[in-house]
């Protein structure tokens, strides 16, 4: 089998002679994967079990990795494997490119105690994913929130394209170690939209702010014009004062934007 993936291999080396190090690294994977593991839903890991007869686990669901793995010379990896003789390489480019920004967190946060302005390139486009079967979301159903995402990723950048163009919208964009959902383009400067699939401005604000603002400023990006949370529920008038209130209070460029369409029934 051909795998390919992201792994920690816990066998001492002249680079790591001991695993501290390695446990930081570790950390800081699980710190991500607790907040955006469901990124990795179709992935699986698997690790060699040291401490019996070195023998490798079953395949599982992306999770945390829990300190009685972390034992000398135990491997754990992430990814995906594919027959050798079939090698599906765009798919390989895909898995990988959604894997760095997980590596970045790790590599950035444990290297590097102060931040540069990023390299920031805009890309137009946005590249079709897996997507809802049903013909329309309801409140009253149960939703699979990854597809749903998707679906209002979608949405959102062909209504942007509708009035900005297909040269100015673009989805995952990189900015420092994280992957922005949407980014506009006008001019030199940007607007940033974050998606979230809670049936409520306030829960999509307060998933999304944190994520917005370490965009905007931790990495010190100057050519942030707007931060946008961007969700499938209309903002009342009570979650439009609160917004009121980030933008007075702290000088914030903080909006809502509720994503409509034919298949999405929240109103």
């Amino acid at each position: 089998m051909f795998r390919y993936g992201v792994a920690f291999s816990l066998r001492p080396s002249r680079d790591h002679p001991n695993l501290n190090a390695l446990i930081e690294k570790i950390n800081l994977f699980n710190e991500y994967i607790n907040e955006f593991g469901t990124e990795f839903y179709d992935l699986s890991m698997w690790h060699y079990d040291v401490e019996h007869d070195g023998s490798r686990s079953e395949d599982f669901q992306p999770t945390i990795i829990k300190s009685e793995w972390c034992k000398t010379n135990a491997f754990i990896f992430l990814g995906e494997k594919q027959n050798r003789e079939r090698i599906d390489y765009q798919r390989v480019c895909d898995v990988l490119n959604r894997l760095l920004p997980l590596y970045l967190h790790i590599e950035i946060a444990s290297n590097n105690d102060n931040p540069s302005t990023p390299s920031f390139v805009f890309k137009p486009g946005c590249k079709t994913k897996l997507s809802f079967t049903k013909a329309s979301y309801k409140k009253d159903q149960q939703i699979d929130v990854r597809l749903f995402h998707n679906d209002l990723q979608q949405a959102l950048y062909d209504e942007l394209v509708q009035v900005y163009g297909r040269d100015n919208v673009g989805t995952e964009n990189f900015i420092g170690c994280g992957r922005v959902d949407l980014t506009l383009q006008l001019g030199d400067k940007y607007r940033l939209y974050e998606i979230k699939t809670a049936f409520s401005a306030k829960s999509c604000i307060r998933q999304a702010i944190g994520q917005l603002l370490e965009y905007a400023y931790f990495y010190k990006a100057g050519f942030v014009e707007k931060l946008i949370v961007a969700g499938p529920v209309k903002c009342t008038s009570v979650e439009h004062s609160y917004l009121n209130e980030l933008q007075s209070k702290f000088n914030l460029p903080i909006e809502y934007y509720q994503i409509k369409g034919p298949c999405f029934d929240f109103d």
